[in-house]
């Protein structure tokens, strides 16, 4: 995340908050105290309650990616460090610790308060209580490297009185806070909560089972004998914290992201908007699925039973979704970063303009030749992007990309191998054919034009694995062994069964899979009916592997699946909308809000668009609605602002924490019109501007949606032959909804 907008802070977990005290001897008195009135008008007998205030931090590995002439290596980074990202222990000092005895959620004058001391200990004469910790800025935590760090944001953290029963040490952390919220919010025992946690959290039927048993949920480390489940714990914790320090601002200021539309008075209706920023509810896990060059018009055909199986009968779909660019490489920048950055075309992602020293590759080793002859800089650096949002609150990310050439650099594009051989199952031929060349292409792969995204330790290891499924995975995998190569063409599938997923996951398919095509005849890699057929086929294959995943099968758990095209295939009256460049016309330079002051290189001839696409979403909640149609204008920078609401990485009651055109909503167009010179043309605001795919907006009759036949060019601006909405749709429930 850009230093500028980082708004999240190290965070909290029952099990690092254990461990410490256990270390440290909490139950010795070494925490100043201060009793008072329980409120309880003396009927419960007041004692001493002891309790720890902890939480974790990230560690990151040191260096750089490495690679070489040889390879890249995936275990080890420059420095020799583990590429993998960890959440260690740390506790919090002089963090506020009270008796809410008004169940308030805060430590108001007069509840018996006191102090965290250096080991986050703490102890409390009190009643019978809920406890309240107020880790706010003046409160400090041991970072990763063992030294000393001030919190750089509030958050407030709770307990049930539960906790404390039969003397027992309270750990004050987001699993205990998530304990209390879910009997609030959903109305559950203390029992029931944790058993609730306890199941989203385990695992069974995989390769890597992990049970997570109920008490597990807020017991001491010394009774988490499993390292799994406490490894589990430790990342729901993790996950966990973010909302709670995004619930503590939103009670501060006291509203969500308005405060004329959704003002905010209490801690419960603070943490459920956090739960659910902008109508977007969270999800553990999304698998992005991304398809090639194809619009409704042409893939919401009974011809092609799967895709329409899984947009009009098995799952829900936005009506119409827009791409953002043309040709491939900037959709696939702007499904990352909510922007293409005046990328308008496909050339290798170390291309620069000529004399372009400051935007070199800083990686430690380059496997391609030197392009400093273009007019765009392909190779980004510090450009705010998902891959860097969610490292920076250690939640993962992984990149699953179909028929890599065995042992290749991921940097390059795939050669293709005409000693590796297999049939064509979908053609029903039964040709046997050569493995071609550009089957895995690096303008596909969402992260690698992100230059310290490229350059991080993990980028080999978890950005870019494989995928099966694939007509040549076995024949790459007996090539591979016969070669002495140690490749493996199904880590996704392999992961599956392990959890070891992401919380977002691209998956790519190859470029015959994915309906873009080589213009080989070979494996009907063309984008006519054939490809559609083979893509149809692959898609059904995805599917039908997440869904006999236990991930999947965990309801407790939120899985969903999300396939969508990068471009449409044809305009149907305009080629974009929702925070493009309107009309073609002037621009500001730059996306507002990040901190540039220069111009970016090319800028006015990126985010134009290429017509609508299709998005289709399948969920594995079981009361979750299907066939759901939303027929509000969205684009790839509305996916990313909804991904920034269901991961928690940004706040609704601050524009600038949505990363680059994502912010870009009516609201805040309005605001900075002055700036936006692309904007001053739009002859219709809501069309023209970025909002979350939540399903808010009532369409009206008139309003633009995509149909037609005449070309369009960007935004509504320039709009001619389209087609316009009869009136509201069936209903306005959220595609992402989790019940009915």
């Amino acid at each position: 995340m850009h230093p500028k907008h980082s708004s999240f802070v190290p965070l909290l977990t029952a099990l690092a908050a254990a461990a410490m005290l256990a270390a440290c001897g909490g139950d010795d008195n070494n925490g100043s105290t201060s009793s008072g009135n329980s409120g309880t008008g003396g009927t419960t007998p007041a004692a001493t309650v002891s309790g720890v205030v902890g939480g974790t931090t990230l560690r990151n590995p040191t260096g750089f990616a490495a690679s070489s002439a040889s390879g890249v290596d995936y275990a080890k980074s420059t420095t020799g460090d583990d590429v993998q990202q960890k959440i260690v222990p740390t506790v919090y000092a002089n963090a506020t610790v009270c008796a809410d005895t008004n169940g308030n959620g805060a430590c108001d004058n007069g509840e018996p308060s006191t102090r965290s001391a250096a080991d986050g200990s703490f102890k409390l004469t009190t009643a019978a209580a809920s406890l309240v910790a107020v880790v706010d800025t003046d409160a400090t935590y041991t970072d990763a490297s063992g030294g000393t760090a001030r919190v750089a944001g509030k958050m407030v953290l709770r307990s049930v009185p539960d906790q404390a029963a039969n003397g027992a040490t309270v750990a004050l952390s987001p699993l205990s806070t998530e304990v209390v919220r879910l009997t609030e919010a959903e109305h559950l025992s203390v029992s029931d909560a944790k058993a609730a946690i306890a199941a989203r959290l385990s695992l069974t039927g995989g390769t890597a089972d992990v049970t997570v048993a109920p008490d597990d949920v807020l017991a001491l480390p010394a009774k988490v004998a499993d390292a799994r489940a406490s490894a589990a714990l430790l990342s729901e914790a993790n996950t966990l914290a973010t909302r709670y320090q995004l619930a503590s601002a939103i009670l501060d200021r006291g509203y969500a992201s308005d405060a004329a539309t959704d003002p905010v008075s209490t801690i419960q209706a603070a943490q459920d908007a956090a739960f659910n920023p902008e109508g977007i509810p969270r999800y553990d896990h999304l698998f992005v699925v991304v398809f090639e060059n194809h619009s409704n018009q042409t893939i919401d055909d009974p011809a092609y039973p799967n895709f329409y199986k899984y947009l009009n009968q098995e799952g829900n779909k936005a009506a119409n979704y827009f791409s953002t660019g043309n040709p491939s490489e900037p959709n696939y920048i702007s499904l990352a970063s909510a922007d293409d950055w005046g990328v308008a075309d496909d050339n290798a992602w170390n291309c620069l303009p000529a004399g372009d020293t400051a935007n070199q590759p800083t990686d430690v080793y380059v496997p391609l030749n030197a392009c400093n002859a273009d007019t765009k800089v392909h190779n980004l650096k510090g450009r705010r992007n998902l891959f860097t949002a969610l490292y920076n609150v250690g939640m993962p990310t992984r990149v699953y990309s179909e028929s890599m050439d065995p042992g290749q650099d991921p940097r390059r594009d795939g050669a293709g191998n005409a000693a590796i051989t297999a049939v064509n199952v979908t053609s029903g031929l039964g040709a046997t054919e050569p493995m071609i060349a550009s089957l895995y292409k690096t303008k596909h792969h969402p992260a690698v034009n992100f230059d310290e995204v490229r350059n991080r330790p993990d980028f080999f290891r978890n950005l870019n694995r494989t995928v099966g499924g694939g007509q040549w995975d076995a024949a790459i995998d007996t090539y591979a062994k016969g070669k002495g190569i140690t490749w493996n063409t199904h880590q996704f599938e392999d992961d599956l069964k392990s959890g070891d997923i992401g919380a977002l996951n691209y998956i790519v398919p190859d470029q015959c899979d994915d309906i873009h095509g080589t213009g080989s005849a070979v494996a009907d890699c063309t984008n006519a009916a054939a490809g559609i057929k083979r893509g149809d086929a692959y898609a059904k294959y995805l599917v039908e592997t997440i869904k006999a995943s236990p991930v999947w099968k965990n309801t407790s758990r939120r899985s969903a699946i999300v396939m969508l095209f990068d471009e449409g295939s044809s305009f149907y009256g305009s080629s974009s909308c929702c925070g493009w460049n309107v009309g073609g016309g002037a621009t500001s330079g730059w996306p507002l809000g990040e901190g540039i002051n220069t111009a970016v290189a090319r800028y006015n001839g990126g985010n134009k668009g290429d017509g609508p696409t299709i998005f289709s979403l399948l969920t594995n909640q079981p009361n979750a609605p299907k066939q759901v149609i939303d027929s509000d204008a969205y684009s790839h920078f509305s996916f990313v602002r909804t991904m920034q609401d269901m991961f928690a990485l940004a706040d609704p009651g601050v524009a600038t924490s949505y990363m680059n055109r994502s912010k870009y909503t009516e609201k805040y167009i309005a605001q900075n019109l002055a700036n936006l010179a692309e904007y001053s043309g739009s002859a219709n605001t809501h069309f023209d501007s970025v909002r979350p795919m939540n399903h808010k907006y009532v369409v009206q009759s008139g309003d633009l949606v995509s149909g037609g036949a005449t070309k369009g060019v960007s935004g509504s601006g320039s709009l001619s032959g389209g087609n316009t909405a009869a009136g509201p749709d069936a209903t306005q429930t959220s595609i992402w909804a989790i019940k009915s």
